[in-house]
């Protein structure tokens, strides 16, 4: 997998947004998982402030993938890390940039982003 981000935007979040994507990439275990890809990832952009103040508010997206997406079919060896046709699924809009300044979630300029991908037990 592979998350990008934009800390200027993208799409229709571009100049105002940052936006947030990920994207199923081709590799040598491919053959030996489950397709497609169908399990549930959550975004978060992790709010930096000192917990003893005040409890953190993370922004969080979750999201589970359409089987019928071409974008979570198992990949092909014409779509490598070089393609840049497609982003994947994503957020163009995750947090706008007046929000981002309304709490610490830029801190020392630095920010965390987390994506989580939530595999069931068997």
């Amino acid at each position: 997998l592979q998350v990008s981000a934009f800390l200027n935007g993208n799409g229709s979040g571009e100049s105002s947004h940052l936006s947030v994507y990920i994207r199923v990439l081709p590799g040598e275990y491919d053959n030996l998982l489950e397709w497609p890809f169908s399990y549930r990832v959550t975004f978060s952009l992790l709010d930096q402030s000192d917990p003893s103040l005040s409890k953190p508010q993370h922004i969080t997206e979750t999201f589970h993938p359409d089987p019928n997406w071409k974008n979570f079919q198992k990949p092909g060896a014409s779509r490598s890390s070089l393609d840049e046709s497609t982003l994947g699924f994503g957020y163009p809009k995750f947090i706008s940039h007046e929000d981002i300044k309304k709490r610490n979630y830029v801190r020392d300029n630095a920010i965390f982003i987390k994506a989580s991908v939530e595999i069931p037990q068997k």
